[in-house]
């Protein structure tokens, strides 16, 4: 008799992740498969939507050669964007997040004073990685074609239904923060109600395919990270984030902070938090043209802050930035740089800078909804790894990291469990005590170094 698992597949920005359970709650399969990414000048950042759903099927494929598999559930990446036609076949690839095409048409939008009163009635910054903006941008009005975005397109070729969640709705731009489609912004895009996918929960399902989520959003269920426990998640990817849930909020709580603020769902309350455009995919390029591996990276990064020597000074905005700028046009520099500066002494930089990026995030985070009770991070940011030994320093809360599992791919497979009716939690062990990250080998004064960064980028009106 075959052994029957459950499957959670996240659709990321870089990985197409899929985590596999039995009904004790146990790993059984994982696998991640890498996508192309099409790049261009002019800031194309897309994936071909064929090529990621031959994925999906190879990784239920693979999961049905060896085990019954009685329910699959999706998470999927913030903000994508596809134009599909009146016979549901996309006329465009996917659109990421870090696509900067629209940035004119969220600058006219930010010129004209609508980007404001958007921002202020859906939670989502007007910025080009938009649906919404992205929609306007692509400016074709003719009624044949409607935006959707790649998990739904995803769930429409494994059931034949159209729907969308309420995070990803969220995520859309389109969505008010009462969770209704907001007209207003719909007749601007030349859109109705009935052009896009109907809203469900999360645990909506045709034939055992579970609608599931936004990576955020499942990162928080896959974590149990509940909506009463004011525990913030970070996560660390392409892009970073601090993200953590609430029941209420108002517009002057997030805006004043530059965070986004997205509606999950009636009972699931808004998730609110600031977005990093600058993490691993600015370390990626550090390595690259460093030619250096990144552990090498970090490694000569400490060494350099350790010497207390002068370091050039890195403005690390590779890809823009979205908290708390909202501003896909901002660019990367290094200033005061000296002749006996060499390769160390960049890596200190470029990791100064970003973790000031995270420290600064965390800081405007809890501004807007009070100081955080403790922080959830995913393996890539233990205090046992040499990046999360840095990262893990800069909170003054109990940090909880999870085993090696991803939480976004954990939480949807999590989705399909409880369709069965199984229970299953993540095993989060004990957080860390302070008194174990300080003696994890840190930089003398780091903290310290992080927060000059951080004022040098705030006086720089930067950061």
């Amino acid at each position: 008799m075959q052994p029957k698992w459950v499957l959670g597949i996240d659709l990321g920005t870089t990985h197409v992740k899929a985590l596999a359970l039995d009904n004790t709650g146990q790993v059984v399969f994982k696998e991640n498969l890498t996508p192309r990414l099409y790049t261009s000048a002019d800031g194309r950042y897309e994936q071909d939507p064929h090529e990621i759903m031959a994925m999906v099927q190879s990784l239920i494929k693979c999961c049905r050669s060896h085990a019954s598999l009685l329910s699959i559930g999706l998470s999927g990446a913030m903000h994508t964007f596809i134009a599909v036609d009146e016979h549901s076949e996309p006329v465009t690839r996917v659109w990421t997040w870090m696509d900067r095409r629209a940035s004119t048409a969220a600058q006219r939008l930010r010129t004209q004073g609508t980007a404001e009163q958007w921002y202020q009635r859906t939670g989502c910054p007007v910025h080009a990685m938009s649906p919404a903006v992205k929609w306007l941008y692509f400016g074709h009005f003719t009624g044949a074609l409607r935006p959707v975005a790649l998990k739904d397109w995803i769930f429409h070729e494994l059931t034949g239904c159209w729907a969308t969640d309420f995070s990803t709705a969220a995520a859309s731009g389109m969505l008010a923060l009462s969770g209704v489609w907001d007209e207003e912004i719909l007749n601007t895009l030349r859109l109705t109600p009935n052009m896009l996918p109907a809203i469900h929960p999360w645990d909506y399902n045709v034939n055992d395919v579970v609608l599931g989520g936004t990576d955020g959003a499942l990162a928080h269920y896959g974590l149990n990270v509940l909506l009463q426990d004011h525990s913030g998640v970070m996560t660390w990817g392409t892009s970073a984030a601090i993200r953590v849930s609430t029941d209420a909020l108002t517009p002057q709580q997030f805006m004043s902070s530059g965070s986004f603020a997205y509606f999950l769902g009636p009972m699931r309350g808004y998730l609110i938090g600031q977005a990093l455009s600058n993490a691993g995919n600015v370390m990626a390029w550090t390595s690259k043209v460093l030619k250096m591996p990144i552990e090498e990276v970090i490694a000569r990064a400490v060494s350099s802050i350790e010497s207390r020597e002068p370091l050039p000074l890195f403005i690390p905005y590779l890809f823009g930035e979205r908290s708390p700028f909202w501003d896909e046009t901002r660019t990367a520099r290094f200033e005061n740089i000296l002749p006996e500066h060499d390769v160390g002494h960049f890596a200190g930089a470029v990791v100064l800078s970003l973790l000031a990026l995270i420290r600064a995030a965390y800081k405007r985070l809890e501004t807007s909804v009070g100081p955080l009770k403790s922080l959830h991070t995913g393996s890539n940011l233990s205090p046992m790894t040499p990046w999360g030994r840095l990262v893990t320093r800069l909170f003054d809360v109990p940090v909880f990291s999870v085993p090696d599992e991803d939480a976004s791919a954990f939480g949807a497979a999590k989705l399909a469990a409880r369709r069965q009716g199984w229970t299953v939690l993540m095993d989060v062990p004990e957080a860390l005590s302070q008194e174990s990250v300080e003696n994890a080998l840190l930089p003398d004064g780091w903290v310290s170094r992080v927060d000059d960064m951080v004022s040098f980028l705030h006086d720089k009106n930067v950061g």
